[in-house]
């Protein structure tokens, strides 16, 4: 889900909303499947500052460039544990930091584990071949499964068989 807002539309020409929206499309879409294209959304230089809140509840941040990250996501893709998770974009705002550089603010929510990532912040550059490319993202990873388990389980027993 990608919800944006409607006051980015002043300060942006056209193409520029519309070339943002099809990086985010792609960026979710290589996110929510588990799809290893994500890895070449981002800039070998880009710099990744992800802060980490274990199940013991201890937080730690970590800075990581481009190279070291998308080393560390490929790992995890080839060891059959992917550590990207769903998520949907909220309250989606674009600014321009320039020329060929857009700044993206929004709520981040990861659906396996039901947390908010309010801060959540992704600048992205246009270049001159391969379209936009993460040059800095800032997120929050929490380890700690925050889905509201559902306090009695109801089994429906009505069934119907729908004949052919």
């Amino acid at each position: 889900m990608l919800t944006l807002q409607p006051a980015f539309a002043a300060e942006l020409d056209k193409q520029t909303v519309e070339s943002a929206k099809r990086f985010l499309a792609a960026y979710l879409d290589y996110t929510n499947t588990s799809n290893i294209n994500l890895l070449t959304l981002y800039s070998e230089t880009a710099k990744i500052k992800v802060t980490v809140t274990t199940l013991d509840r201890t937080t730690t941040e970590r800075d990581f460039s481009g190279h070291v990250w998308k080393q560390l996501l490929r790992e995890t893709w080839y060891n059959g544990q992917p550590s990207i998770e769903p998520i949907e974009l909220h309250d989606v705002t674009i600014k321009s930091l320039g020329v060929n550089t857009l700044a993206i603010a929004a709520h981040r929510y990861a659906m396996r584990r039901c947390y908010w990532d309010n801060n959540y912040q992704l600048v992205i550059e246009k270049t001159a071949t391969s379209g936009y490319l993460i040059v800095s993202e800032n997120l929050i990873i929490d380890h700690q499964n925050q889905c509201q388990r559902p306090e009695t389980t109801t089994i429906k027993q009505e069934i119907q068989i729908v004949p052919h």
